[in-house]
């Protein structure tokens, strides 16, 4: 967002199209001037009133207007609320006009980044509130909502008082000697291996929520004709992927959601991955294929009895499973025994899923919205709290130390991003214009 915040802004705050009303939003830090502009004699803070706007040379929109004075607004500047019919021309006229009277378009996102940068509302509650709006569901509007209300940030609030506890202890204690903290420290030792395992349980909570609000990424992959495209086309319960005995037919990446158990999913049917083949374009496809599931929450790798040899270290949770196993008179010992033509395995692979995800059965238990952001902010902050834990000798207390600070910046910029310009303006370009 390269413009200046000192701009007057606007934009239509209701969704684009027509309806019967639209609602155009200003924002700045003082409207007196174009409100005086607009043919406004006097309104009054948080106050509605009606008047004929003209806004072509021979064209009057009877409007409501609404003013919100600094700072009890929603973005803590000047607001002005125009409702008016919800004709996209008349919008688009009113918008120009304003433009004309000195305001410029808002970028996605400002109105609420103003309100951030303004203390009208926390990071947390900017992106619940864009998780409200964006919720496809009754389950991510009621864990949007709770967020909304404090839920995730109390949490957060918590895990940062209980960590600035342990960092004052141990920094309080650097300069003295191993003698005069020994007892001490046994106990610190015990408080933070208490903390690491509610914070564990933390980190699986905003996982499970993080898949609420942005779904599952699953990666569907092994050597090629073992049954991946069968299985995608059953899980999405639509024939999603061309099922052959040709080697080599999925080419491309297949992508079809699904819902399992009140969770959305995201499947990706891969090409097989094999290494000789001499085809340019399965070739193309495989290298695809290695790279996707590098982003992949989790992983489920299928084989068939004719090659359970073939074993992939992933980086992520991986699912094994041996398709065709009605062929054979052995059971797998490290993998689900299925066979996809009979659609046995399946709710096999499903729990399996659940399992490597550590998703709660109930979707109702998830108590607050979280995303990726915050998930991958907790597991760094995790990394640093087992390192620090793993220094079991008072004379580690500086190390110790930078481990418990490095944690505690983790967890603190779940809250409080660091503020430059451009990562904000990154942040919150994913939300919608107008909000």
């Amino acid at each position: 967002m390269p413009h200046s915040f000192s701009d007057s802004i606007v934009a239509c705050s209701s969704p684009p199209g027509t309806g019967a009303i639209s609602i155009v939003r200003v924002s700045g830090k003082n409207l007196t001037l174009i409100v005086k502009k607009l043919g406004v004699k006097k309104i009054d803070d948080k106050t509605s009133i009606v008047e004929q706007l003209q806004i072509k040379k021979d064209l009057n929109e009877k409007c409501v207007l609404t003013f919100f004075k600094s700072p009890n607004s929603f973005t803590g500047e000047d607001v002005l609320e125009i409702n008016c019919h919800g004709n996209p021309l008349i919008v688009e006229m009113i918008i120009e006009k304003l433009i004309k009277l000195g305001c410029r378009r808002a970028e996605p996102g400002e109105f609420s980044m103003r309100s951030f940068l303004n203390n009208k509302i926390s990071f947390l509650e900017a992106e619940a509130i864009d998780d409200l709006i964006n919720a496809t569901n009754q389950d991510q509007l009621l864990a949007a909502s709770k967020s909304l209300s404090g839920k995730f940030e109390e949490k957060i609030n918590e895990a940062i008082e209980d960590l600035k506890k342990l960092r004052i202890y141990v920094e309080s204690n650097i300069d003295f000697s191993d003698e005069q903290i020994s007892d001490d420290f046994t106990g610190f030792k015990k408080d933070l291996s208490t903390f690491i395992d509610n914070f564990k349980t933390f980190v699986l909570d905003t996982n499970s929520s993080k898949y609420l609000i942005e779904g599952v990424k699953v990666g569907i992959t092994g050597p090629p004709n073992v049954g991946k495209s069968t299985l995608m086309n059953i899980l999405s319960k639509e024939k999603a992927s061309i099922v052959s005995e040709v080697h080599g037919t999925t080419r491309d990446i297949i992508l079809r959601s699904c819902k399992i158990r009140d969770y959305e999913f995201s499947l990706y049917d891969t090409a097989g991955i094999r290494d000789q083949s001499v085809d340019p374009i399965e070739r193309e496809g495989i290298e695809m294929a290695k790279s996707l599931l590098d982003t992949c929450d989790v992983i489920i790798e299928v084989v068939d009895p004719t090659n359970e040899d073939f074993f992939v270290n992933y980086k992520n949770p991986v699912i094994r499973v041996r398709n065709k196993s009605d062929l054979c008179n052995t059971s797998s010992k490290n993998r689900i025994d299925a066979s996809f033509n009979n659609k046995k395995g399946i709710s096999e692979i499903k729990d399996a899923l659940f399992k490597a995800l550590n998703l709660p059965l109930r979707i109702s238990n998830i108590s607050f919205s979280a995303r990726s952001r915050h998930a991958e902010l907790m597991n760094l902050c995790l990394n640093e709290l087992e390192s620090a834990a793993a220094l079991s000798h008072e004379n580690s207390l500086e190390l110790i130390a930078e481990n418990l600070r490095r944690a505690s910046d983790f967890i603190g910029e779940i809250k409080s991003p660091y503020s430059s310009d451009e990562l904000l303006g990154e942040i919150f370009s994913n939300f919608c214009i107008g909000k």
